[in-house]
């Protein structure tokens, strides 16, 4: 804020000369300070007297320019004269240039005040050398300096340090705000990406704004995050806009390091035990380098192989990967190769030796002393030679399941040759180095030839040596037969199938007993000691948890696993007098003349309920 001291206006009789004293600054924008005249000063009769020059140093361009004068006129009489406001520009060389005037009429020993008011139009931003003249002097004198500030100007500059990046990363943009003006204001930053690349920006393309007050010279960096994950790899415009200046860029968005899969190999067959292997191209498709797994997976085994493969952006590689085949069964297999982007499926087969068993002749009954004879074809269903051990067995411990005791035959056969394997082996009733085998108690042993693959099995009932004189033999016909009509005893049954009498076996086995006597005859050829139980053929065949000697539970079976037991058990027999179990598909022919399957389903039910009631 300038402000003019005392001075002294001479008044002569056509123009006054104005003596003004220097310029003191005082207070901000709008503000004045005053300076009193030199009480010391004496003013002659013709002397104008300007006590006081008021001005701001700076001003708003939206805000007028008024200087304040207080002029005393010591005179006697009142006097009329012009003030004007003259204005320069900072470095201005042309003359002054009067911008207002004003007439006013001094009072004789009064003092005036006077206001020169300049409008907002008028001027423009800069700094302005401005003077007074009273009158009609030509030469005024200086009288101070004011300044039109700048308004506040926002430059706006995009300092993006990196528009390319990869999908899936946050993009940030950056921007740098100033204001350039001279005193604070307020600016809003709009941060805009034009994802559908219509050229446009709509409200939902919109990343976020911001609203920033800045003082004049401030700045302020204003950041936007552009979530890449849903954009498809591509250029994209982006915006970064203000009221007043908007400024764009492009957001490059690429690929991330994709790996595909092409030209899958695999060998169609390969033997058992041999390495396979399996190969592909992998190709990095993606704008940038990186790193993935190749996978391979055994939909047979669950089993994984992993390779991991680093490639540059349109690198390609081959990875082959050797797949162990020993524990996968013959026949084909698939393995699928697989990255983190693609998926491949190949298929081989594997091809192996596979040894089936059957034809399996032995004795039915074999009494103590006697060497048996036992004997199976085998035969190599395979697609390869191979080589197996061929072993007999027998359920020595009566779990069912026939142990081996190094009786064995190497057998080699090439593919659909087979091959007739004959054991000979003498059973005692003591333990003696002498026999390859454990004693056998006096009762009925479950026996099979083994392979690795197959097997086949029978049972057959051991007796005393002097059981031969009732003139059974230790040949296959050596058991009771009945198949022509014949009924047996309950005691040849239970010395037949087990050794004993009747009146020697347990209750339940009685029972049991009891039942196959009551289903006489047997089936054609079937001797006594070939017809099972339901007890019997519930462990031996579908692995049912009974041990033997204890109570059997039927209907603790699974319904399925009972149509199964029955429908052995009633195949031993010629007719179906005294069956006392009659399974789903006996119940449906007799009560609808069809099949449980063929039956509909409330028929079913009403099956099912019937069988129940059986057990009740």
């Amino acid at each position: 804020m300038l402000s003019i001291g005392y001075g002294k206006l001479l008044i002569g009789c056509v123009a006054g000369l104005v003596v003004l004293g220097g310029a003191t600054v005082g207070l901000g924008i709008g503000g004045f300070a005053d300076v009193p005249a030199d009480s010391e000063t004496t003013v002659g009769e013709d002397e104008l007297e300007i006590t006081t020059v008021q001005s701001p140093a700076e001003i708003r361009p939206d805000e007028p320019l008024r200087v304040h004068l207080r002029i005393t006129n010591p005179g006697s009489a009142t006097t009329t004269k012009q003030v004007a406001l003259r204005l320069s520009g900072d470095g201005d060389q042309q003359s002054p240039e009067t911008v207002i005037t004003k007439q006013v009429e001094l009072s004789a020993a009064e003092p005036t005040d006077v206001t020169l008011a300049v409008e907002p139009d008028q001027l423009s931003s800069g700094e302005y050398t401005y003077a007074v003249a009273v009158g009609d002097s030509s030469s005024p004198e200086t009288t101070g300096d004011v300044a039109v500030l700048t308004p506040p100007t926002f430059v706006l500059a995009d300092t993006t340090a990196n528009a390319t990046i990869v999908r899936g990363t946050n993009a940030s943009i950056r921007a740098n705000l100033t204001n350039v003006g001279a005193y604070r204001g307020v600016q809003t930053v709009r941060f805009a990406v034009d994802t559908d690349r219509n050229g446009q920006y709509s409200d939902t393309e919109t990343l976020n704004e911001s609203v920033y007050s800045l003082a004049g010279g401030q700045s302020q960096v204003s950041t936007a995050t552009v979530n890449t994950a849903g954009l498809t790899p591509d250029e994209y415009q982006y915006k970064i806009a203000t009221e007043n200046v908007t400024t764009t860029g492009t957001l490059n968005v690429q690929q991330p390091a994709t790996f595909r899969l092409q030209n899958m190999t695999a060998p169609a067959n390969v033997t058992k035990g041999e390495t396979a292997n399996v190969s592909v191209v992998v190709e990095n498709v993606g704008d940038v380098g990186g790193t993935d797994n190749v996978t391979l997976r055994s939909d047979s085994t669950n089993t994984t192989y992993s390779r991991s493969v680093s490639l540059a952006a349109n690198e390609s590689t081959t990875v082959s990967i050797g797949v162990q085949t020993t524990n996968l069964s013959r026949g084909q297999h698939n393995h699928s190769l697989g990255t983190a982007a693609d998926k491949e499926t190949v298929s081989m087969t594997v091809e192996d030796s596979h040894f089936e068993v059957s034809d399996l002749d032995g004795p039915n009954v074999l009494y103590v002393g006697d060497t048996a004879v036992f004997s199976a074809s085998v035969t190599n269903t395979g697609n390869v030679t191979g080589t197996q051990s061929i072993q007999h067995r027998i359920d020595s411990d009566d779990d069912d399941r026939p142990e081996t005791y190094g009786v064995n035959r190497t057998v080699t056969l090439a593919p659909g040759e087979s091959s007739r394997v004959r054991f000979e082996i003498e059973y005692t009733v003591t333990d003696s180095t002498d026999y390859p085998v454990e004693p056998l108690s006096l009762q009925t042993y479950v026996y099979g030839i083994y392979s690795e693959d197959a097997r086949v099995s029978t049972a057959m009932s051991v007796k005393p040596s002097w059981a031969k004189d009732g003139g059974g033999s230790s040949g296959s016909g050596g058991s009771t037969s009945v198949s022509e009509g014949e009924r047996a005893s309950l005691d040849e049954i239970t010395q037949d199938k087990y050794g004993l009498y009747y009146n020697e076996v347990s209750g339940e086995t009685k029972r049991q007993i009891e039942e196959i006597h009551e289903r006489q005859p047997f089936a054609d050829g079937l001797a006594v000691a070939e017809v099972r139980t339901r007890e019997e053929i519930a462990r031996q065949e579908y692995g049912a948890d009974v041990k033997a000697g204890d109570k059997f539970n039927f209907t603790g079976l699974d319904i399925e696993t009972q149509q199964k037991v029955e429908a052995d058990f009633d195949s031993q027999f010629q007719t179906d007098s005294g069956d006392r179990i009659e399974s789903w598909d006996e119940l449906a022919n007799d009560t609808y003349g069809a099949s449980y399957e063929n039956l509909t389903a409330s028929r079913q039910a009403d099956i099912r309920t019937t069988y129940q009631d059986q057990f009740e």
